[in-house]
């Protein structure tokens, strides 16, 4: 198994989509000066995130710490099942950007997670080092999140869009909390501009096109929120 290290410090700017201009977003996304054009194809992604019993990095985030990190298991295509190409991944956040690490695990059936030790026994056999291992062990599993996701890049290969719509959670607690309908997202759709820090002074151009305002947003405290009665964001 291999681990890949996201090094360079990057930019995440996210603009929630009013669900009036979902039907034309699209068109605004290739209609911007650095000419983005649709790349891969429309996937979903699922991620199963963790906290420790105090909901601590739910509360970093809500708080502002500027150096933080949250961890999350994330896979594409089906919810339930065989998960193929499981990846752990590791966001730290740096201030105004963020980095990421991630390890590949390997694969298990999503039932697994409710098996008492099976968490612990998978990071354990992973090539984690030690101290996120020591990490993965003091933490549990808090949600799952699910959203359909297409990725736009410039011309020049810069900058990255991604438009994520159809967001869902689901709480933890059995796999019969699964087999039902999970807990929509009231908002229509989130675009996220991606790019290296070397590129921030670029980025204005483009985001000066958008209609929308830059806003403060993370999935995995919406879907706290969503489940848990923590206190408000946004």
């Amino acid at each position: 198994m291999t681990n890949r290290d996201t090094n360079n410090y990057r930019f995440e700017r996210k603009f929630i989509i009013p669900r009036q201009a979902t039907h034309s977003i699209e068109e605004v996304v290739k209609n911007n000066s650095a000419l983005m054009s649709e790349v891969f194809y429309p996937r979903y992604v699922n991620n199963i995130y963790f906290d420790n019993p105090r909901f601590q990095i739910f509360h970093e985030n809500i708080d502002g710490v500027s150096e933080r990190i949250k961890a999350r298991i994330r896979w594409y295509g089906d919810l339930e099942g065989r998960i193929e190409k499981p990846v752990l991944e590791f966001k730290q956040k740096h201030g105004l950007t963020g980095s990421k690490t991630s390890f590949v695990l390997s694969s298990f059936d999503l039932s697994d997670i409710y098996q008492p030790g099976f968490l612990d026994s998978l990071f354990k056999e992973s090539n984690l080092d030690q101290k996120r291992k020591e990490l993965m062990l003091s933490l549990k599993p808090t949600l799952i999140n699910r959203y359909q996701r297409k990725y736009f890049l410039s011309f020049n290969q810069r900058f990255r869009i991604t438009l994520d719509h159809k967001l869902q959670y689901f709480p933890v607690h059995s796999t019969g909390q699964l087999s039902q309908r999970g807990f929509d997202d009231e908002v229509s759709m989130i675009l996220e501009l991606k790019y290296d820090s070397e590129f921030q002074s670029e980025s204005i151009a483009i985001t000066q096109e958008f209609p929308f305002r830059v806003i403060k947003n993370s999935k995995y405290v919406r879907g706290v929120q969503t489940l848990y009665d923590l206190g408000h964001y946004m």
